[in-house]
């Protein structure tokens, strides 16, 4: 029995977080090694795969108790409500993306990333299960100018106007999907200059999030759960989020009852303290790419926590590979 009392124990909680926090990229370097030896092979259930099982026994290895709630679905070894290190330390709920961008690593294409958040037990909002949110993500200087409630053009210009530019000197990306057609053509419309992704929910919302990466900002529909993955990363990097959700059928919009409507903002979609760790796999703006040598391999993440209030970018020479 356990005869600390409750502050104790809230300090030797704290105490376990400032460890484990930095720790979270050794996860997501192990999957993006893993995942990055399959670039251009064209076997994308065999990367995914590799993926995940490399996360899953980084994540046993590092000795922390936690369950998988968030993630890509049908994962074959980090499903929802996959328990993780039962005999370790601690709890955590995580959200785990093993590769996104899983496509894009088979054609040898940049911009997959893994990525992993650990967050309180019990601290994720709880949100109708509705398959898809409407979203627009940008950086910290348009923190609080965002209305997702408003037309496109005019947010587009308080973003412009925050970084001292104009709506055509914006770059905006999108994911490439009929869904986006009208979306695309109001953006052409206003002259935004547009970047088409072929994958990536969440590192599209982490290059419209960062400085310096070429997006201003990222528009469209996507997974609701890749949107709460993006705003705890939003979060932690100073940018804005806004969503709404995006019911596909009557089905769910019974499900999504009155909050059907509503703007969610950072505090509706993610906790306020969120540790989270990407590691580039192939490539991009926003990360380097794993990159394989004779001594070793080399990989780039960023490691970032609300709690702590830092964002590293940490680059990392594996000497045993």
């Amino acid at each position: 029995m356990d005869t600390r009392t409750q502050p104790q124990l809230a300090a030797a909680h704290a105490d376990l977080r400032a460890v484990v926090a930095p720790s979270l990229i050794r996860v997501t370097e192990t999957a993006a090694l893993a995942c990055a030896r399959h670039i251009g092979r064209g076997n994308g259930d065999r990367l995914r795969a590799a993926a995940s099982a490399a996360m899953l026994e980084a994540l046993e290895r590092l000795g922390i108790a936690g369950r998988v709630v968030l993630g890509p679905r049908g994962d074959q070894f980090l499903s929802h409500g996959t328990a993780v290190g039962e005999s370790g330390v601690g709890g955590f709920d995580l959200a785990v993306y093993p590769v996104e961008g899983s496509s894009l690593v088979a054609k040898g294409m940049a911009g997959a990333i893994s990525l992993l958040v650990a967050v309180e037990p019990d601290s994720f909002p709880k949100l109708p299960a509705v398959w898809y949110a409407e979203r627009i993500v940008a950086g910290p200087a348009a923190r609080g100018t965002l209305a997702l409630d408003e037309p496109l053009v005019d947010n587009l210009r308080r973003i412009a106007f925050a970084r001292d530019a104009r709506v055509n000197d914006l770059a905006v990306a999108v994911l490439d999907r009929p869904r986006h057609n009208q979306l695309i053509s109001e953006l052409r419309d206003v002259g935004a200059r547009i970047v088409l992704l072929e994958e990536g929910e969440i590192s599209g919302a982490l290059l419209a999030a960062s400085e310096g990466t070429g997006i201003d900002a990222m528009v469209g529909i996507g997974g609701l759960q890749e949107t709460m993955i993006a705003a705890c990363a939003a979060r932690c990097l100073g940018g804005e989020l806004q969503a709404r959700l995006w019911p596909r059928n009557e089905e769910e919009r019974v499900l999504a009852g009155p909050e059907a409507g509503q703007i969610l903002g950072l505090n509706d979609l993610s906790p306020e303290h969120v540790d989270v760790a990407v590691t580039g796999i192939s490539g991009g703006p926003l990360l380097r790419g794993a990159w394989y040598g004779r001594q070793g391999a080399q990989t780039e993440s960023l490691t970032m926590s609300t709690r702590f209030h830092t964002v590293r970018r940490i680059s990392t020479q594996h000497q045993e590979i």
